[in-house]
């Protein structure tokens, strides 16, 4: 495995430059045609055995094994940007005003770009096929994942494994540690988009209408004991009402009333439970304040289980490769579509984060400012690659 580290060192600098043009480049979801242009000219210039394009920017390209015929593993990493303005005034910050990497895809793209470099040089060392998948639009529900399965991703050749990673925030002392939990590792997240209707009327004659804001006001309180009185204390969910609007003037008692509240939830119980618990409720409400309130429920990402022998694979071959992988006590409680790749096909799956430093200021992701320490290429790459030989190879 030191070969891995090896080679990953001498190509370092020309990651770093891929980042970069990245990162100065971002492209929102589904809209990620120059992203998805370079990746494929990267590719091309490698020389990997086979490159698709399933979705208009997605794409995905096999490397065979010199050593015959095997399993398929996949590798996948996430290509889009956010709808952020940039604040790190970093000399390669983005020049798309409003659109940042602030939550590491372009460092995802660099990582799963040097691995499939890495494994074009080591063809002779498995045999089977990896197949590199690059899922637009992971940060833009509905997602990329849903849509890759349908168009066929997960065949032609069959994937009989699955793994992915993404960068997390850290202290530059831990950058590369790789982060393992398994069972359930990402929530399952769920959009509710609440319409309160009421009556409008003269705001001195409040007893003329139905007041949406109000209605919606005491929603807002109601909703807050779906989690602290509906969901068993052993079992774990957020319910967050996100965005409110309503009301025209002053003066005019609201008719109508919008909100959307977000559901990350971690089993499948607490997710049906909560569901239609913010729907009785809103039901309820509206009875009880003589208003209208239409729930729509828009599906999002499912929950991530982490298969526990890929997981043990995942610390066998980071480990074994020189780079660190630890056991950590919780969970992640974001969402991620990968999930996607795993539940809808029934493939055994991992999915890890990875420390990713900082610049001046340890900020979250999403944020403007968040800087990350490109040192975590380096492990980033080995870990990938490691992961598909020991697969290929075990």
């Amino acid at each position: 495995m030191s070969d891995i580290r090896t080679f990953v060192d001498s190509i370092f600098d020309e990651l770093v430059a891929i980042r970069r043009d990245i990162h100065t480049h971002p492209e929102t979801g589904m809209r990620e045609t120059r992203t998805a242009a370079l990746i494929r000219s990267e590719l091309e210039k490698m020389g990997v055995d086979e490159i698709q394009q399933p979705l208009p920017t997605a794409v995905v390209a096999l490397i065979h094994g010199k050593k015959g015929a095997g399993k398929c593993v996949a590798l996948r990493a996430d290509i889009d940007a956010l709808p952020v303005h940039e604040e790190t005034g970093l000399p390669f910050a983005s020049v798309n005003e409003g659109v940042m990497h602030a939550c590491g895809h372009d460092l995802h793209t660099t990582m799963l770009l040097g691995a499939a470099r890495t494994l074009c040089h080591m063809r002779d060392q498995f045999a089977g096929t990896v197949k590199l998948i690059f899922e637009p639009s992971e940060d833009l529900m509905p997602g990329g994942a849903r849509a890759l399965v349908a168009a066929g991703v997960m065949e032609s050749p069959h994937v009989d494994a699955i793994f992915g990673q993404h960068v997390c925030p850290s202290e530059n002392d831990s950058v590369g540690r790789m982060q393992l939990y398994k069972g359930y590792f990402t929530s399952a997240v769920d959009l509710f988009h609440i319409a309160v209707h009421g009556k409008s009327g003269h705001g001195a004659a409040p007893h003329t209408a139905r007041d949406a804001i109000a209605c919606a006001g005491y929603l807002i309180t109601v909703l807050q004991t779906v989690v602290s009185r509906r969901i068993d204390p052993m079992d774990t969910a957020v319910l967050t009402v996100g965005t409110m609007s309503g009301g025209d003037a002053v003066n005019i008692t609201a008719g109508e009333a919008r909100m959307v509240a977000v559901l990350r939830s971690f089993s499948d119980t607490g997710r049906d439970t909560a569901i239609a618990e913010v729907q009785r409720i809103c039901k309820g409400i509206g009875i009880a304040f003589d208003c209208n309130i239409e729930v729509e429920l828009e599906e999002g990402y499912a929950l991530q289980y982490n298969d526990p022998a890929m997981i043990e694979l995942v610390d066998k071959a980071v480990n074994g490769a020189g780079g660190k992988a630890e056991y950590i006590e919780k969970p992640f409680s974001g969402s991620e579509d990968f999930s996607f790749f795993g539940k809808l096909t029934g493939t055994p799956s991992a999915f890890m984060m990875i420390d990713a430093g900082r610049g001046d200021e340890l900020v979250s992701l999403h944020n403007g400012k968040i800087v990350f320490n490109e040192e975590v290429i380096k492990p980033g790459v080995t870990g990938l690659t490691a992961i598909a030989l020991e697969y290929l190879n075990q």
